[in-house]
């Protein structure tokens, strides 16, 4: 492994270009993953050689007058489990009421042989039966073509993420999403929960290559390898994502760009023309935030993160790898509730994109900490004030949940959170948990615990008790009642 490494370091800064082959696992040139590189800050290519993770191979063509979309997708994946696999699920979360959409598969194969196929859940699943079984180490490759269609102007109504309004067509999920395979429990085949965050899914690597009219700009996880114009004037652009949770793609017009490169990240901010400034300041907050959670986490991998002004309107932000989507009235307010969105959303690179949890089961595992670092967010740039502001915030919401007999474990699943409880649970007690952490293990310890978390959780899907050995390990003492008080049962917990 060693060896490999420092080929593929040779390999990557002798060259101006990246390099036309790759070296894969068994040392065998591997192009598909030297198209990965372009995804990957330089210092960190190597995490490439990490898993042999599945891989996701896509061709898209868009018609912004729809609007909808049509492609093909190849999974190339892995039986990494111990049980013989008859069938083969995947999301189809456009199909989901709340997207206001639609996402059809009309055919299928595994391993080159037409398959027969079924649905769940009001065809937000599709099972693909496999014409031979899978065995456990086996690999398949599963390749389908879809269509897919969004609303337009609906972010009243829907989710504005899967949307086009205001110059941004958003096309989040829009593709087959392959479900994880849980040990002990199987397919994750669950019905899909409207609170909180839809998307539950297992790194992978995408190589995507989007068809579109040239006078969209295109806007995608991970970074664009290859673009022209064909003879027609239509753009062909191929992009990589480098080791990834989901691939995002949205599609701008009359949008303008401002960048700013922080450690070795192009950071980009896309906003509404009619603000001269809203560019120059949103860049700057994405800068000073990543900056700042490179610091305090560990470093960011991918070459590039972007921001969105678009018109989401029932939420202030979302999150996906390597692009943040920021509700467009907060470019219009005078406060910093801008700053906070962004620096939160930003957070998410770590808590979701690297640290994978199950946000339809514990949602308080990366929303819990991404608004706890809002407070260390504003703690390092040096605005104790606004820090103490938004750990005031948290206990005020917290404080009149418990008054209404509304508190909850932690590990309480979205979909058990009605009433009103699933912010004031996931968010405000999920970031006082960590406020409670840090002062019960100390400074440095908690500082440690952030850092071992990501080295050690990168790449991985976690869950409570991950999060609990993490900590224990920082600060080299027990924490299991303190775990239990509030993510396990509902004590009646000091509120710090």
């Amino acid at each position: 492994m060693i060896r490999l490494i420092l080929l593929l370091i040779i390999i990557f800064t002798t060259a101006s270009q990246p390099a036309p082959y790759h070296i894969a696992r068994d040392g065998s040139i591997d192009p598909f993953l030297v198209a990965q590189t372009t995804a990957m800050r330089p210092d960190r290519i190597t995490d490439l050689m990490r898993e042999p993770w599945d891989r996701y191979t896509m061709h898209i063509q868009l018609d912004p007058s729809g609007p909808r979309l049509s492609g093909e997708i190849t999974v190339q994946l892995t039986n990494r489990t111990e049980v013989e696999f008859d069938t083969i699920w995947f999301h189809l979360y456009p199909n989901h009421p709340d997207f206001g959409g639609r996402l059809d598969v009309t055919s299928a194969q595994i391993d080159g042989i037409p398959v027969p196929s079924r649905t769940l859940h009001g065809d937000t699943l599709i099972g693909l039966s496999a014409p031979h079984i899978i065995a456990p180490g086996a690999q398949a490759i599963v390749t389908m073509t879809f269509t897919a269609r969004t609303p337009s102007n609906a972010s009243q109504r829907t989710f504005g993420a899967y949307n086009m309004e205001a110059g941004v067509w958003s096309i989040a999920s829009f593709y087959p999403i392959l479900a994880r395979y849980i040990s002990g429990l199987g397919w994750d085949t669950r019905p899909i929960v409207s609170r909180g965050d839809f998307t539950v899914s297992a790194i992978a690597l995408y190589d995507v290559t989007v068809e579109a009219p040239t006078d969209w700009q295109l806007v995608t996880s991970g970074s664009q390898h290859e673009h022209r114009t064909t003879a027609d004037s239509r753009q062909l652009a191929r992009f990589v994502s480098g080791p990834q949770r989901e691939f995002y793609l949205a599609a701008l017009q009359g949008l303008r760009q401002v960048s700013v490169n922080v450690d070795g990240t192009q950071v980009i901010s896309y906003v509404q023309s009619d603000d001269p400034t809203a560019g120059e300041r949103s860049v700057a907050i994405a800068a000073t935030a990543l900056h700042a959670f490179n610091q305090r986490f560990g470093a960011y991998p991918y070459a590039e993160l972007e921001v969105i002004q678009a018109a989401l309107t029932q939420f202030y932000g979302m999150e996906y790898p390597g692009v943040v989507l920021i509700e467009q009235s907060l470019y219009q307010r005078n406060d910093r509730l801008l700053e906070t969105t962004i620096a939160h959303e930003i957070s998410h690179q770590w808590w979701y994109g690297l640290v994978g949890n199950d946000a339809q089961g514990e949602a308080w595992l990366d929303e819990g900490l991404a608004s706890y670092s809002q407070i260390l967010y504003y703690e390092m740039i040096d605005v104790p004030a606004q820090a103490q502001a938004e750990l005031e915030a948290f206990r005020a919401v917290y404080r009149r949940l418990r008054e209404r007999g509304g508190d909850a474990p932690l590990a309480t699943p979205p979909s058990a959170l009605s009433n009103g409880r699933y912010v004031p649970v996931v968010y405000a007690k999920g970031a006082l948990f960590f406020h409670t952490l840090r002062q019960h293990i100390g400074e440095d310890a908690f500082n440690e615990f952030l850092q071992r978390y990501v080295t050690t959780a990168s790449y991985r899907e976690i869950a409570g008790p991950d999060l609990l050995h993490a900590a224990e390990q920082a600060c080299v003492c027990l924490l299991a009642d303190l775990f239990h008080d509030w993510v396990v049962s509902a004590a009646a917990v000091d509120i710090p």
